[in-house]
């Protein structure tokens, strides 16, 4: 499985994944909105914003 881990609005960068799934973690802080992309399926604190997905870069 291919999922984007690129950081917020960084350029698009991509890895392979042993995982069968895709996340994008969303929250903001001082610097303003942020968002973190990568493999798997992680628990996340309350606040944080989580989507997974199963298809290769969906988590764009």
């Amino acid at each position: 499985m291919t999922c984007c881990n690129q950081q917020s609005s960084q350029p698009k960068t991509t890895t392979n994944c042993a995982e069968s799934s895709c996340y994008k973690k969303t929250w903001s802080d001082h610097r303003g909105t942020r968002i973190e992309r990568g493999c798997g399926c992680p628990q996340v604190k309350p606040g944080i914003k989580l989507e997974c997905c199963h298809t290769n870069e969906c988590n764009n």
